[in-house]
């Protein structure tokens, strides 16, 4: 009788449990299918990689690059080492922005992989970070291009199922941008490997954001805050605009100080009927 009752009692919770998921999982469905929708409903020319044709200006002398200098310099001297992200210098030696490879073996200002997608508004702003977190699978360029490094812009990320730790903070950094909050892709170092990832502003409060977490919570409560970080070693940042420099220490946790020198800005060259 009393195996009996115990029986009786643990079908009871484990049903009250299910039934207490159910609403949950359903709607996480809802959420994904919607984010399905938005993403094929992203207008095509946004993957185009020539869209991201541009210049940035120097702002230490105002000396213009263009890409197309870049991938010439890069065909001439480098043809068989362009998928790698490389950093270029001002007149004063200053690290002043980066290109990195696009999915068409081309380089590109790496503000210009910020093509200005907004795929739904979201109430919460938690919300882009945990949709990215369960539609893109995490696998490194090497086994999907078979190259070291190659960049998808962020509406390719957004719509492509797999991508590294770039293509997912891409992706993130544009759709918080497209939200008003003030969001930066950075690049340097976690722990002893090469890594990207996102740093947003939000309530006052500098939040380190990791789309390739898959565990990603729904609140700005699970999310770590900057100055509480652990093992993140910053050397750059980026937006849609600009490029910043950490002239300080690697192991810093302050995004926001005047340590961080913006060094470029970038002009998108291109428009909706280019070639």
């Amino acid at each position: 009788m009393i195996r009996t009752l115990a029986a009786f009692i643990f079908a009871c919770v484990a049903v009250v449990y299910l039934q207490s998921i159910a609403p949950a999982k359903t709607a996480d469905t809802k959420l994904l299918q919607h984010a399905q929708l938005a993403g094929d409903s992203i207008d095509p020319n946004l993957r185009l990689n020539r869209r991201q044709r541009g210049e940035v200006v120097m702002l230490a002398d105002n000396r213009r690059m263009k890409d197309s200098y870049v991938n010439y310099q890069l065909d001439r001297y480098y043809a068989n080492e362009k998928s790698y992200i490389y950093y270029w210098r001002d007149s004063l030696k200053n690290f002043a922005t980066a290109t990195a490879q696009g999915v068409d073996y081309k380089h590109y200002f790496v503000n210009s992989y910020l093509v200005g997608i907004h795929p739904f508004n979201v109430e919460n702003k938690w919300l882009p970070l945990y949709v990215l977190s369960k539609r893109k699978a995490y696998q490194l360029d090497d086994e999907q291009y078979g190259v070291a490094d190659m960049w998808q812009n962020s509406a390719q990320a957004y719509q492509l199922p797999r991508g590294d730790c770039e293509d997912h903070a891409i992706a993130l950094a544009d759709w918080l941008i497209s939200e008003g909050i003030d969001a930066r892709v950075v690049v340097g170092k976690y722990k002893d490997g090469g890594h990207a990832w996102v740093v947003a502003n939000q309530n006052e409060q500098m939040y380190i954001l990791e789309a390739t977490d898959k565990r990603a919570g729904k609140s700005w409560n699970h999310y770590p805050l900057a100055s509480l970080s652990q093992h993140y070693y910053p050397q750059y940042m980026f937006n849609r605009e600009y490029f910043w420099e950490n002239t300080s220490t690697p192991m810093t946790k302050d995004y926001l100080g005047e340590h961080w020198k913006k060094r470029s800005k970038y002009n998108n060259s291109t428009s909706s009927n280019s070639d």
